[in-house]
């Protein structure tokens, strides 16, 4: 089931979008379950990480904005994807700065919608390659989506995964990075450390922070190089999405 928040200030704006998701989940087949706010003080009042597939949010609303909540999201959860909706164009910047996976002209239209869910459904459902491993007797296998970071240590390597759990592996980190980084996704940061980009906050004074409240050193030397590598990932990927949208 894919759970769905919408939050708009608007109950004819919330209403006429969750009519076309519920047609959407009758013509697909697809479970979904919708929730609405009439604010982003009301969505963000309980919010939970990992607790929405995706979030809907206007960026107009009176109180705080759509890009202001949008923030405070993207402070402990990097996984939801969220859709602004808008009648204006001029905040696409801000969009990209908080990893938005769409935007969304005022009034909607039914095939924008139906070309997103499609999308989305289409990257959840996506048969992933992972990565293999054994701890404390148990088998681990995590999508590479999935895996924040990995780091070597004198005697370890950890892998941390999108929930913040740490795992320690006895897999070297060399057969490890050998795999990653045919990944696009995966960038080395400094000796020892490579980080999904996909989970990439900030980089700062040599750090690299991450989701979850996860922090690694980066190389200071590079690390402009390090934040344009970021920055290009990040613009070519909204651009492959557009683009797959566009065919669909």
């Amino acid at each position: 089931m894919m759970n769905i928040a919408i939050v708009d200030d608007r109950k004819e704006d919330r209403e006429e979008l969750s009519s076309v998701l519920k047609a959407y989940a009758a013509a697909s087949g697809e479970e979904l379950s919708i929730q609405q706010f009439d604010s982003a003080e009301a969505l963000l009042e309980r919010y939970q990480p990992f607790q929405y597939t995706m979030i809907f949010l206007d960026i107009y609303m009176d109180g705080m904005t759509g890009m202001q909540a949008a923030e405070r999201i993207r402070e402990k959860d990097g996984d939801t994807l969220l859709i602004f909706l808008t009648t204006s164009v001029e905040h696409r910047a801000d969009a990209l700065h908080n990893h938005a996976f769409d935007y969304i002209e005022k009034p909607i239209d039914q095939a924008s919608i139906y070309r997103i869910m499609d999308d989305i459904l289409r990257r959840t459902t996506a048969l992933e390659e992972s990565l293999n491993f054994s701890m404390n007797r148990t088998d681990f296998a995590i999508c590479y989506r999935d895996i924040m970071a990995v780091s070597a240590s004198s005697h370890s390597v950890f892998v941390y995964d999108k929930d913040g759990t740490e795992y320690r592996t006895r897999l070297s980190f060399t057969s490890i990075s050998e795999d990653l980084l045919k990944d696009r996704r995966f960038l080395p940061i400094i000796r020892g450390v490579i980080v999904n980009m996909d989970y990439i906050q900030d980089f700062r004074n040599g750090v690299c922070f991450l989701a979850r409240d996860r922090e690694f050193p980066c190389t200071l030397r590079k690390e402009k190089q390090l934040i344009r590598t970021w920055q290009n990932y990040n613009f070519q990927k909204l651009r492959n999405e557009a683009g797959r949208r566009r065919r669909g």
